[in-house]
């Protein structure tokens, strides 16, 4: 008996053959994994910005024999969690030599001198100083910071002072 072969039929068987074997040859199979984990870090550093008011006294009266006090902010802003150290420099006409920690601030007029003194609060007592030790440590939140420098021309350091305009440039570092 004779078996008639359908070419159509044939190629189609040949095709589809190749294509299981193809497809099984492609097919991925895996037999374990592996896993590790991948550190990720940073680091947030401190930064701080800063700017300052001017101090004016006003006028003072040697005859009167009263202080005369007046303020200036420092606005400070530095990142949450940091902190710094505000402190201030003997001024550009300082009383005695510049090493010392507790200055006595002068305001001059030509050859001469008007004493003041700059204070971390309003009773007057903590002088602002030029070191980190004596300077005033301000807390980083994020958002500014006002610090008030407190002064005072004090009558009893100033008796004898002629009249004239006074003027004291003070230097004002933020170390974070």
């Amino acid at each position: 008996m004779k078996t008639k072969f359908n070419q159509s039929k044939l190629k189609l068987a040949i095709v589809s053959a190749i294509m299981a074997c193809s497809a099984g040859l492609s097919a991925s199979s895996y037999a374990a994994t592996e896993t590790a984990t991948m550190t990720v870090s940073s680091s947030v550093l401190t930064a701080c910005t800063m700017s300052t008011g001017d101090l004016t006294f006003g006028a003072y009266d040697p005859s009167t024999q009263a202080n005369v006090d007046g303020t200036a902010t420092i606005t400070s802003t530095c990142t949450s969690g940091g902190g710094a150290t505000i402190t201030l420099s003997q001024g550009n006409n300082p009383a005695v030599d510049s090493s010392d920690t507790t200055p006595l601030r002068q305001m001059a007029d030509g050859t001469n001198r008007l004493k003041y003194h700059l204070y971390v609060a309003d009773d007057r007592v903590g002088v602002f100083g030029n070191t980190e030790a004596t300077g005033l440590n301000v807390a980083g939140i994020g958002s500014a910071v006002t610090t008030t420098v407190y002064g005072r021309i004090d009558s009893t350091e100033n008796t004898t002072t002629p009249p004239g305009t006074y003027t004291d440039g003070v230097l004002v570092t933020l170390t974070y």
